[in-house]
Parts: C-alpha cells; sequence; structure tokens
C-alpha cells in the first residue's frame, strides 16, 4: 500500500507491529525501530528498501541489501518463512515510494530477488 507521508507509513507500520507481537516487543522497539529511523534517514540507496519481519515473538529489519551480501542475513531471512509455527509476516518496506507490502511467498521472493 501506498501512502501520502511519511508519518502516514510509519503509523502503519507501528499498526502491524502492535497486531503482530506479543513478546518481545524489545527487539521493535530497542534495534528494529531505531534502525529503521536511520534508513529513513540515510541517503544510500541501499538502506532504501527493506523487509519486515513481524513475529509473535518479537521482529527483525533487514534491507535487501544486507540479506543479499550478508549471510546471516540471508539465514534470518530463510529462517523464520521455513517455520510455519512461529506465524511470521513478512513485509517489504520502499521509504523512496512509501510503499509497504506484505511478501506472501517470502521462499519464492527471495529466489527472484538473488537470481535479479
Amino acid at each position: 500500500m501506498k501512502y501520502k507521508t511519511i508519518e502516514e507509513l510509519d503509523a502503519r507500520i507501528e499498526r502491524i507491529i502492535k497486531k503482530t507481537v506479543q513478546s518481545y516487543y524489545t527487539d521493535w522497539k530497542n534495534y528494529d525501530r531505531p534502525k529503521y529511523m536511520g534508513l529513513k534517514g540515510s541517503k544510500d540507496r541501499k538502506d532504501r528498501i527493506a523487509v519486515l519481519i513481524a513475529r509473535k515473538c518479537g521482529t527483525y529489519l533487514l534491507t535487501l541489501d544486507e540479506i543479499e551480501k550478508r549471510e546471516s542475513a540471508a539465514a534470518i531471512y530463510e529462517y523464520y518463512y521455513q517455520q510455519e509455527a512461529t506465524s511470521s509476516n513478512y513485509y517489504l518496506i520502499n521509504l523512496d515510494r512509501l510503499e509497504i507490502g506484505r511478501i506472501n511467498q517470502p521462499d519464492i521472493y527471495i529466489k527472484a530477488m538473488k537470481a535479479a
């Protein structure tokens, strides 16, 4: 979904977190929200597209660049879509376009991203 302002996008992300995360909210509060704020302020193109993994037990925020170039980030991305019991929800955030959308098939999405 596309938003008119960054504040509307921020509010949508906060609603996703509030609706999904039942424990370890501190993942978002202490780590991923500050990272998100840094990404918003970055002018580096590689920081402008990120994946939010919202789970019942915490969050992860990874840029596409991190998933592509860091084995640990790729492992996190892949681990949670393989664990159906965790009820992980994946969202693609584009800060330049002020968009967020759910990634319904993260396994297919990552394969397509690696092929591009």
